[in-house]
């Protein structure tokens, strides 16, 4: 169950969650694997939703460069006080969406560029990015030595 009664609080939390492919279609995460929610959520002394979660599991990703795949484990505590405004808290019925929740803070964690490799000597079929020194112009060949490094 997706949405959390407000009117049952305190409620702890220990599951597993599985999000819908829809959430991450359009976004660079490729898939969430083992995603685990533990903690919980009450009113504090202001009578405001407060959480004290940790969302732990894997987000797959598309390396920047070769589009293969890349595991980036995520371990995130979540403390925040849930404005009554939030898109996830449904007032009418006095719940909150605890997908939509899990997944904005998710969405936070994904980085804007990610990679495996150092981006030297890559090569595929029929390309080579950054090749290594082969048939270098005698004219510049004297620059090599004054720019030694890439200095």
């Amino acid at each position: 169950m997706n949405n959390i009664n407000l009117n049952l609080l305190p409620v702890h939390l220990d599951e597993d969650i599985i999000f819908p492919e829809s959430y991450y279609q359009d976004t660079d995460i490729v898939r969430l694997d083992n995603m685990h929610v533990v903690g919980d959520i009450f009113y504090n002394l202001s009578d405001e939703i407060e959480t004290n979660i940790n969302l732990s599991g894997n987000m797959i990703l598309q390396d920047a460069i070769t589009l293969e795949e890349i595991v980036k484990n995520i371990d995130l505590n979540i403390n925040e006080t849930i404005e009554k405004s939030a898109k996830y808290y449904k007032k009418e019925q006095n719940t909150l969406d605890k997908l939509e929740f899990l997944w904005e803070n998710i969405v936070l964690e994904v980085p804007i560029s990610l990679t495996n490799n150092s981006g030297v000597n890559l090569k595929g079929d029929g390309w080579e990015l950054n090749p290594e020194e082969k048939d270098i112009n005698p004219d510049f060949a004297k620059l090599k030595d004054i720019f030694k490094g890439g200095e």
